[in-house]
């Protein structure tokens, strides 16, 4: 394009409303996880996430993600959208640790 030329702004519209992604999950294996944790590099952002193994002293950490920064703020606000849609039908998300009660043998148990 020549320096000056403008773009009909109308094709541009016409051409990114037509566009149409499709995702496919072909092989994809669904996990769960009960921890996670987050980790930074210089241009990315690792997602950890794990489950507690017999010794509670280790996390076993089974799927580690590395995406840019832009696509872990956009996780971030689509998580908390998500969460506050939640939270408006359900109520609110206790994330408070377990508490603990003594038991008659000076032990700690957790409540939940």
């Amino acid at each position: 394009m020549a320096k000056g030329d403008k773009i009909d702004e109308n094709i541009v519209q016409d051409v990114t409303q037509k566009r149409r992604i499709r995702f496919t999950e072909e092989g994809v294996k669904t996990q769960y996880s009960g921890i996670f944790n987050v980790g930074q590099g210089a241009e990315e952002v690792i997602l950890m996430f794990g489950n507690p193994s017999i010794d509670p002293s280790v996390i076993r950490i089974e799927s580690k993600i590395a995406v840019s920064l832009k696509t872990a703020k956009r996780i971030t606000l689509s998580l908390g959208n998500l969460i506050r849609r939640y939270e408006a039908i359900n109520g609110v998300i206790d994330i408070a640790p377990p508490k603990k009660e003594k038991t008659g043998k000076g032990e700690e148990k957790s409540v939940q």
